[in-house]
């Protein structure tokens, strides 16, 4: 490498540690992508979204960098100072199956089993075996990180082993921090234990729920893979805290989409079910959607694009059933009778009975 380039390196790793240990700077998200380098770590792009936070909590200036990086020593220097700082909330790290790309991955891993300020963390693999390799240790930085609220692995094509991958039902018992967890499959690549997943989204005999706190859930590319939709529908007839659930590219059979259909009736929590591209939604499972939404007033919305039922036309009908039970729900709302107040609070701000009744 060049002295030229060592220099260019330096000013690139000084410049984003002076903007991540900036006072009043907040990164909104820093992305990584590794994937178009040369076979010495050329060309590594980083792209940071920031803003400037103001005495009165308002945000300020909003800007945006981008840099090209060589070298990957300066690359690990530049994770730990993400890493350390805490003024980064977000990052986006996109990379393949480089022995040097699973070391940075390895890195940030490490680095999230104590990190608290990152509240959304995305990895994008693409190619390879990456993903395989460090599965488990993706499974066990979540079950010890007490600050992700978002979480999306998207996992690369590969002739993979077929066995069933455990470890992320083990997660959500362990995680109660974890708002959105996305997993996403490219070309039958690998399975995942889906019994395992769902379990503690599963409410017992006595009304206890191991996670409550996980609201989106996002399994797509799960086709090629049995009982898909039997297994989401005895969570979803037991669950009440999923609100999104996007099961794209997953279900290929018109019986598995109506057995996840008909669970919907015993469900009062989820607000949007994504069915994106999936090859069982035909046939029958027009009048079965048509039949819950009589009873299912909860549901806001049901994406279906990509699907036979879509290109027929009967998404349209749906989505005027939809529109058809907000009205009535509103309705129902405005119609409920409002309850007398039996007791009233007074608080004297400033005065010795600040608080009290």
């Amino acid at each position: 490498m060049s002295i030229m380039a060592d220099a260019i390196v330096i000013d690139v790793v000084q410049e984003v540690s002076r903007i991540l240990t900036a006072r009043k700077i907040v990164v909104d998200e820093l992305k990584i992508d590794l994937t178009n380098y040369g076979p010495t770590w050329e060309d590594i792009k980083l792209d940071m979204m920031y803003h400037e936070c103001k005495a009165d909590s308002s945000e300020g200036r909003l800007g945006e960098r981008k840099w090209s990086l060589s070298g990957g020593d300066d690359v690990k220097e530049l994770v730990s100072i993400v890493l350390e700082s805490t003024n980064v909330k977000a990052i986006f790290m996109r990379g393949d199956s480089r022995p040097d790309t699973h070391d940075v991955i390895q890195q940030f891993l490490q680095g999230l089993y104590t990190n608290h300020t990152i509240v959304s963390a995305s990895f994008h693999l693409r190619y390879g075996n990456t993903a395989i390799d460090v599965l488990d240790k993706y499974a066990d930085m979540l079950s010890h990180n007490v600050g992700l609220k978002h979480f999306s692995l998207r996992l690369p094509y590969g002739r993979f082993s077929r066995t069933k991958h455990s470890g992320f039902g083990n997660v959500l018992k362990m995680n109660h921090t974890l708002q959105s967890l996305t997993i996403q499959f490219y070309r039958r690549s690998l399975t995942l234990d889906l019994e395992e997943l769902v379990q503690p989204l599963i409410m017992d005999e006595n009304g206890h729920q191991a996670n409550s706190t996980l609201t989106s859930l996002r399994v797509n590319g799960l086709s090629g893979m049995s009982s898909v939709g039997a297994t989401f529908a005895r969570m979803l007839r037991k669950n009440s805290s999923i609100k999104y659930l996007v099961l794209g590219n997953s279900l290929e059979t018109e019986s598995d989409v109506q057995e996840l259909i008909q669970s919907l009736v015993e469900n009062h929590s989820l607000e949007t079910l994504n069915l994106r591209g999936c090859a069982g939604v035909r046939g029958s499972v027009f009048p079965a959607i048509m039949d819950v939404l009589r009873v299912n007033l909860t549901l806001k919305d049901i994406e279906l694009r990509g699907t036979i039922l879509d290109r027929e036309g009967k998404g349209l009908a749906i989505e005027e059933q939809l529109r058809r039970n907000a009205m009535s729900k509103a309705l129902h709302l405005k119609e409920l009778e409002m309850a007398k107040p039996t007791s009233a609070r007074v608080i004297f701000c400033g005065s010795p009975y600040a608080g009290m009744s």
